[in-house]
């Protein structure tokens, strides 16, 4: 689905990528999905909703790497 997506967005069919990525997020919320939803929104002028998405990715990449501990 997320390659159809891509192939929309190329096209600039941003709503239908839209849809598509909507859809996605709901049962595979990866970083990588969010990405490219932000990114077609990006595309589409919805900024907000963009960054929105863009710190959720960051919120999940501080979770997931540990936290190095200086020497």
């Amino acid at each position: 689905m997320r390659e159809l997506a891509k192939a929309f967005l190329a096209q600039g069919k941003t709503v239908r990528a839209a849809a598509l990525m909507m859809n996605l997020i709901k049962t595979e919320p990866i970083p990588e999905n969010l990405e490219l939803l932000a990114e077609i929104y990006m595309r589409q002028g919805l900024f907000d909703d963009a960054a929105e998405l863009y710190l959720r990715v960051v919120k999940m990449s501080l979770k997931m790497e540990p936290l190095h501990a200086e020497e």
